[in-house]
């Protein structure tokens, strides 16, 4: 039997995706006011700048440094506490939280720098928007992992 390009799903794999895609219409439909709607982008998906980050950096240094150092907020720590949760939850936690000593203090421009460096310093890959400095806007980008490395191939040793 020749078949086309196209994947032919099963009737049940059709009827859960569709019933899928009617669950999170209805969750967005019916959402209340200020109720926190679901993550539609992906860190992965380049949602800060280059230049954030950099300046995100300065704004560390000048005031975060003095308490801790990048390494605790990169790498293993930051996935543990930040992956799968939204901007938003990272960033309502910087404006909660820090400074320490005045938190709250920033602007929020300064708070989205913040969050641009620490995507910077996780991997997270730059594109050509600038990050918002709008909570609902960054509740709506999910903070994902790291892609793995591709493993290095090796030949069939039993060739």
């Amino acid at each position: 039997m020749n078949r086309s390009r196209t994947a032919v799903r099963s009737p049940r794999a059709l009827v859960a995706a569709c019933v899928a895609a009617a669950v999170a219409s209805l969750a967005l439909l019916y959402a209340r006011p200020g109720e926190a709607q679901p993550a539609q982008r992906s860190t992965q998906d380049g949602v800060y700048t280059l230049t954030q980050a950099n300046q995100g950096k300065d704004v560390f240094a000048g005031l975060c440094q003095s308490c801790h150092t990048p390494t605790v907020h990169a790498g293993p720590p930051f996935r543990n506490r930040w992956f799968g949760q939204t901007l938003g939850d990272l960033f309502g936690y910087l404006r909660r939280e820090m400074p320490k000593a005045d938190p709250g203090s920033l602007s929020d421009e300064e708070y989205a720098l913040l969050v641009a460096y620490l995507m910077r310093i996780n991997g997270m890959p730059t594109g050509s928007k600038p990050l918002a400095a709008d909570s609902a806007a960054l509740h709506r980008i999910r903070i994902d992992s790291i892609p793995p490395t591709k493993a290095p191939s090796h030949p069939d040793p039993r060739r």
